[in-house]
């Protein structure tokens, strides 16, 4: 036999081998992931609004204000206004429809979601 025919039949059984040890992990993470209990999500308290701000206040006030030094007189100004820019926090108040909907509890819309995915008649 050949060196190269050798050399191509033990680098095919590799590749072989390869691929099955791959889809073996490959489908028993998956199997972790299916069976792994979902994580506890932290929603914020409505009622504690007040701590909220204060402590975004606080850390407002230990942050140093932005120091832009690129030599170039309006790009540094622009660039300290972007950053003293307000967050979309305090732009949006709890009333307004955007925020509403940004922070809409979507975990009914997502079970229904898997629950379609993993039907199968």
């Amino acid at each position: 036999m050949k060196l190269s025919a050798f050399e191509k039949i033990i680098r095919k059984v590799v590749r072989e081998e390869i691929d099955y040890a791959l889809q073996r992990e490959i489908s028993f993470l998956k199997e972790e992931l299916i069976h792994q209990t979902p994580k506890q999500r932290i929603i914020e308290n409505p009622d504690n609004t007040q701590e909220v701000e204060n402590f975004r206040a606080k850390l407002k006030a230990q942050m140093p204000p932005p120091n832009f030094n690129t030599g170039n007189d309006t790009l540094n100004s622009l660039l300290s206004e972007t950053a003293m820019f307000p967050t979309p926090e305090e732009t949006f108040t709890i009333n307004d429809p955007v925020n509403q909907f940004i922070n809409k509890d979507y975990r009914p819309v997502m079970d229904a979601i898997g629950k379609k995915k993993d039907f199968r008649p």
